[in-house]
């Protein structure tokens, strides 16, 4: 093929790009999209993307827009969903048309983390997974993990007391230790452990590749197909270092604990009761294996970063407001005493302490904009037409700060909001409608028990600096894509 017919091919690729990613956008007659930012010729709204703190942003558009906004792109539309009412609206009462997940060129092809209960589309093989994983993670069954929970929380306290200024190092330790025991049966013994280095690593990169707008192969997936040789191409070199990197870490901790197994000394763990299960199980699926592998990676890939910023906020937040510290300080002293660890049985007695847990999912919630979902067919909101496959966001620092649900002081961390009147649970900071985190109720076990003690034994100060008590570095918020929804 000559030079000038290879340029003519590529010249009527591209023209035919835009004009399906037009024909996609295309609009019936007598409706419209909802507002949204004015958008450029050809490229839409693709450079109205935030590249960082997007949760801003997008917070200011929907004061701006209203209850629903609109961004249109080459190949892409974006619905951010800002109101409390339309959130129930579409994600639970519509979920069977809005809870499929966005396929990603960079997560699923280049990652291979489809496999994810996370990021698997809405259908068969969702359903028996999620099944699978609620066995072992529903309200009632991470009752069971309540001792590694408390056991780990000892270590933890133990090690604040040694070095507090490494507090985030000993957070993350603590977290992953009981994710790697809990799920694999795996002791993690220091804090350098490999595979707590290895998931560290790992997910921070993972979480920055699914940034929207990160790399341009998501927006344009024609782009896959340029050889990793090529200049410019380097994307592709840093994608398929990074899927060998999550693969490893998804069957390191696999293959430790099934050499546990094997030479009988192996721990109670998820890991071990599955493969007990499907060996007494006659009628168990050819992928079992599969799903061994899966539903074990889940829990260590999604609740280590989760769990671990939930308790980061926690401490910054109660350097930020020591009255809140003080009162919760005050109610544990009287309902558990000078003498005792706070426990789970002293969770319904606690009630400002839970209040405190609440306001923190609400005020600070890991995760600011939910987990993409995808809209399987055409859709019409409130008079606006939304064309299927229109990637749909959970607006959730909007949503969980929003005046008409929690008051006209919503930007204030208030515990009292939830003692004072009835106030909806941020349920939201665990995801939406069928496709709500399964896990929410083992992460918020670990980040209750660490908690409580760590503010029945410490009082939470700033470091003494060199210009008298300091706080710590700002509580950072991170752009990307956590896989727990």
């Amino acid at each position: 093929m000559s030079p000038s017919t290879t340029a003519y091919t590529a010249l009527a690729g591209v023209v035919l790009y835009f004009v399906s990613c037009w024909w996609k956008n295309r609009i019936p007659r007598g409706l419209k999209h909802p507002p949204g930012p004015p958008g450029h010729f050809l490229i839409g709204n693709l450079l109205d993307l935030p590249r960082s703190e997007e949760w801003l942003t997008f917070n200011r558009w929907s004061h701006e827009y209203g209850d629903l906004f609109y961004l249109s792109m080459p190949g892409a539309s974006l619905l951010f969903v800002n109101s409390y009412e339309l959130a129930k609206e579409l994600f639970d009462k519509r979920g069977s048309i809005y809870s499929d997940r966005y396929q990603s060129t960079v997560m699923n092809e280049f990652l291979k983390l489809d496999w994810t209960i996370v990021l698997q589309q809405y259908g068969e093989k969702w359903r028996r997974d999620r099944t699978y994983f609620h066995q072992f993670f529903n309200q009632t069954a991470v009752e069971t993990y309540q001792e590694v929970h408390i056991k780990h929380t000892k270590v933890l306290l133990k090690r604040l007391y040694q070095s507090p200024e490494d507090y985030r190092r000993h957070l993350r330790c603590n977290v992953g230790g009981s994710v790697l025991e809990v799920t694999y049966g795996i002791e993690a013994t220091s804090e350098e452990d490999p595979l707590l280095v290895l998931s560290e690593t790992t997910i921070q990169r993972v979480t920055e590749a699914g940034i929207p707008g990160t790399y341009l192969v998501d927006i344009f997936p024609i782009l896959k197909h340029i050889p990793s040789w090529l200049p410019g191409a380097k994307f592709r070199r840093e994608l398929n270092q990074l899927g060998t990197q999550v693969t490893e870490m998804l069957n390191k901790p696999v293959e430790i604990a099934k050499a546990s197994l094997k030479n009988g000394d192996a721990r109670p763990s998820v890991i071990s009761a599955l493969i007990e299960n499907f060996e007494n199980d006659s009628d168990r699926p050819a992928d079992y294996e599969d799903i061994i592998k899966h539903i074990t990676g889940v829990v260590y890939i999604a609740a280590i970063d989760t769990t671990n910023g939930l308790l980061s906020h926690f401490i910054y937040t109660m350097l930020l407001h020591p009255e809140v510290q003080k009162r919760a300080q005050e109610e544990l002293d009287e309902v558990v005493g000078s003498g005792a660890s706070p426990s789970f049985e002293d969770f319904e007695r606690l009630k400002y302490t839970r209040a405190v847990f609440q306001e923190l999912l609400r005020w600070n919630a890991v995760l600011h904009i939910g987990v993409p979902h995808i809209l399987n067919v055409d859709d019409i909101i409130n008079g606006y037409f939304i064309p299927k496959g229109t990637i749909v966001f959970g607006n959730t620092w909007s949503l969980l700060r929003s005046q008409s649900v929690y008051g006209h002081d919503a930007e204030k961390f208030k515990p009292e909001r939830f003692l004072d009147e009835p106030m909806p649970p941020p349920d939201f900071a665990f995801g939406y409608g069928r496709r709500e985190c399964p896990g929410r109720y083992f992460a918020q076990n670990g980040v209750f028990i660490a908690m409580t003690n760590i503010l029945h034994l410490f009082d939470i100060l700033p470091f003494e600096g060199e210009n008298g008590l300091e706080l710590p570095p700002k509580n950072h918020f991170e752009s990307g894509i956590l896989l727990y929804a």
